[in-house]
């Protein structure tokens, strides 16, 4: 058998049937209803159908039609979506997948309602046929059905959180999470506050404008209100550039030959070195929390005040100070003129020393030329120039002071930052600046969003706000005279505070050895302690309490690994909030009389850990010397300020450096920053004793008694019987305390260790040695939550 003829193996795998579907003809197989097209086509054609009924059809269908678009209105459109989304799902399985499925169809369906019942607050004047949707709504009448009466509105409304809930889980669920937190946020940051003085603005410069449009007062008025309005809206125009003062004379040139070419002097008007007066933010009453807290209105403090009795002309004094410099050889010109509240900054660029040579002329065959008198004429040729160096213009200062009439000048060589050395001369009249001015400016509304620290510090020699951070100083050292303006400062610090805090959010720990600076605080809730340290028995003890605090709060950052306040106040498993915690010290230097080795061991330790557990330190003093202010004090406290001081040396012990000696007293400072490498010239805001007066009266008011936070004395204490072993803790029943505490006890229905301290004046361990006798004679019963305690014969006396 050949290979052409040779058979097949007979295959083993068995025969593939056919269908016996694919047999029939193509159009009857069942799976075409599934094809992209099909579903395509049948979509066109319903939305065909539905176009169908806004426009004219024959009489017969019309009645029908009529009707349908009055029972459904346009929500006819949403059953035909519906329904064909339905058929989609359906042709693809999706009902396979249950409760998904089941989800996504109820989310629909409650989305539909609710824009149907959208189309039935609508009553637009629009008419297909005999139908006038002004009459049924656009929603027909099951739409206006949806959205009658209040119960349907509600129910309505809440057709689009079931929606989002079914049809979005996940994003409904952040936003039911996160709303509060942003409408707190909004809150906090004054939008709705903004919103509203913005619009209030626009409305009542819209409305002047048309009253001035409309009135009947002269025919100019109305254009310059229309022109004041447009000055308003449009960009401003560029600055013009700066004047320059330039000498008289050429440097160099004698005081008879300078005095002959001077020209006249032109009269300049004071207006032309006026600044632009700031438009203040009106920081009214705002909430501090739900707490109960509220912060005091702008209105408790001093207004500014304009000063009129300028008598100074800045334009003739830099006319002076280049002419003084001139006649000395000096080369310089005023290139910016600085106003402040005290002294006046001119900025003067050095100018260029010119070397000249005298080179005699030749003529055409090279001979010596000679004048008619028969002497040789010569050429001033320049041979080079360098800048004036600034030195020389530092040891002037004598001389522009005398030139100037100024008791006392200041040369900042150079102005960090600029090209420019600054000449601070005083003014002739200081104005002054309060501290509302400073807190109402935008730097410090900015600040004050931020930290809780803010502090309004004054104003610098060019008129600008100056504010600081206590909590990124960290710890404030602070040094002048008697009388430079130092208690001002702290009572400017300590009323900063308390216009941008609650008790809550800081406290207070106040030690004033000389007894009458700091005592007006003393019944304040921002107090730690129950009342300012004035024994200087109890000074130790009290940064021992200090140190003990700041350790508490480490073991407390520790616990749920955190590394400072602020992160463990944000901490989610956080339930009460750690306040920030300042130290004040009017009076260093008794301090260090009293106990010089333990004080600055305590301070140098606090000022070194306390930063991240949210403890700072403000310590003062007006002798500034190198056993008060050691050198390992200072390297703790990077950020100072010195007030006037007697001698260069208390300058240098405080500032590193000279300047201090030379300023004027009555808020006039150096401030030093820690990022700085000079200090700025502030002067220093003005608080009064009224001012101070009407915030303790606010704090103190009886509206806040019920939410006094709890005070530290248990720390303070531990720490003086640690430190003096002191026992006196015990209470007798015959004591008059505790006479007045049964008798303070029938007036309320719980009492506390803490009611006792704050009503009797007494220490922690002593109020809760009361409470417990209490307890002892049936008066009190057990400790049930808290520390607060049941009044039994209160309740019973009430049953009766």
């Amino acid at each position: 058998m050949t290979a052409r003829t040779r058979s097949r193996p007979r295959s083993t795998a068995p025969r593939r049937r056919r269908s016996p579907r694919s047999s029939g003809p193509r159009f009857l197989d069942p799976t075409i209803l599934t094809r992209p097209e099909v579903i395509g086509s049948a979509f066109a054609v319903a939305a065909l159908a539905a176009l169908f009924l806004l426009v004219d059809v024959p009489a017969a269908i019309a009645d029908g039609r009529d009707w349908l678009l009055r029972t459904f209105g346009l929500g006819i459109f949403i059953v035909a979506g519906l329904s064909a989304l339905g058929g989609v799902a359906l042709s693809r399985g999706a009902y396979i997948q249950g409760l998904t499925f089941a989800r996504r169809a109820g989310g629909s369906v409650a989305l539909g309602l609710f824009v149907w019942g959208a189309l039935g607050l609508n009553e637009t004047d629009w008419s297909v046929g005999a139908v006038n949707f002004q009459r049924v709504t656009l929603g027909g009448e099951i739409g206006q059905a949806l959205v009658a009466g209040l119960l349907a509105k509600i129910a309505w409304l809440s057709l689009f959180v079931i929606a989002a809930g079914l049809l979005a889980p996940g994003l409904t669920r952040a936003f039911a999470i996160n709303a509060p937190r942003w409408a707190q946020y909004a809150w906090d940051e004054r939008w709705p506050h903004r919103i509203a003085a913005g619009l209030h603005g626009f409305f009542a410069l819209f409305f002047r404008h048309q009253r001035a449009l409309k009135s009947t007062a002269t025919a100019a008025e109305a254009p310059v209100i229309g022109s004041t309005l447009r000055k308003r809206l449009e960009p401003a125009p560029a600055a013009e550039p700066p004047v320059v003062y330039r000498p008289s004379a050429e440097p160099g040139t004698s005081a008879l030959e300078a005095a002959v070419a001077r020209p006249p002097a032109v009269p300049v008007t004071a207006t032309e070195f006026e600044d632009e007066p700031e438009e203040p933010q009106q920081l009214g009453l705002s909430f501090g929390g739900h707490s109960g807290w509220h912060l005091p209105a702008m209105e408790l403090l001093t207004a500014p005040q304009v000063s009129t009795n300028r008598k100074h002309d800045n334009a003739a004094r830099a006319q002076l100070i280049v002419d003084t410099l001139a006649s000395f050889g000096v080369d310089a010109t005023v290139v910016e003129v600085n106003e402040g509240p005290t002294v006046t900054q001119f900025g003067v660029e050095p100018g260029w020393e010119v070397r000249y040579k005298d080179v005699p002329l030749k003529d055409e065959l090279g001979k010596a030329m000679t004048s008619p008198d028969g002497r040789p004429r010569t050429e001033r040729v320049e041979m080079g120039r360098t800048r004036v160096r600034v030195n020389k213009i530092t040891a002037l200062q004598n001389d522009l002071a005398l030139a100037l009439a100024a008791p006392s000048l200041r040369i900042e060589a150079p102005v960090p930052g600029r090209a420019i050395v600054g000449i601070e001369v005083p003014n002739d009249s200081a104005s002054v600046v309060t501290m509302r001015h400073v807190m109402e400016t935008k730097e410090f509304s900015e600040l004050a969003k931020k930290s809780k620290l803010a502090i309004a510090l004054g104003k610098g020699v060019s008129g600008a706000p100056v504010v600081a951070d206590l909590a990124k100083m960290p710890h404030l050292l602070i040094a002048g005279a008697t009388g430079s303006g130092k208690s001002v400062c702290m009572n400017a610090i300590i009323g900063g505070i308390m216009m941008n805090a609650t008790p809550e959010e800081v406290r207070f720990v106040m030690i004033d050895p000389k007894r009458v600076e700091l005592t007006p605080y003393s019944n304040i809730p921002f107090m730690a302690f129950s009342e300012v340290i004035v024994d200087m028995d109890k000074v130790v003890g009290t940064l021992q309490a200090v140190v003990s605090e700041m350790e508490a709060r480490y073991k407390k950052f520790a616990a749920v690994a955190v590394r400072n306040i602020e992160g463990y106040n944000r901490h989610p498993r956080v339930l009460k909030k750690l306040p920030y915690w300042v130290v004040i010290i009017d009076e260093l230097a008794d301090l260090m009389m009293a106990a010089p080795y333990e004080v600055e061991k305590l301070l140098c330790r606090i000022a070194q850990l306390a930063r991240a557990t949210g403890i700072h330190l403000v310590v003062a003093t007006q002798r500034p010397s190198v056993d008060v202010v050691t050198g390992l004090i200072k390297a703790n406290f990077p950020t100072r300020i010195a007030f006037s001081v007697t001698s260069m040396t208390d300058s240098r012990t405080i500032l590193d450096m000279g300047g201090a000696e030379k300023l004027l007293g009555r808020g006039d400072m150096l401030y030093m920053p820690t990022d700085a490498a000079k200090p700025l010239r502030i002067q220093g805001v003005y608080v009064s004793d009224g001012e101070i007066e009407r915030l303790v009266q606010f704090w103190t008011d009886d509206r806040f008694v019920a939410i006094h936070p709890e005070k530290a004395d248990a720390l303070l204490e531990e720490a003086l019987i640690a430190r003096n072993g002191d026992t006196d803790i015990d209470v007798e029943e015959d004591d008059p305390i505790y006479e007045k505490a049964k008798a303070l006890t029938l007036e309320h229905q719980r009492v506390s260790p803490s009611l006792f301290q704050r009503r009797l004046r007494v220490g922690y361990v002593k109020a809760q040695r009361i409470v417990e006798m209490l307890e002892e004679a049936g008066i009190v019963g057990p400790q049930e939550e808290g520390e607060s305690r049941l009044v039994l014969t209160a309740s019973a006396s009430s049953e009766d």
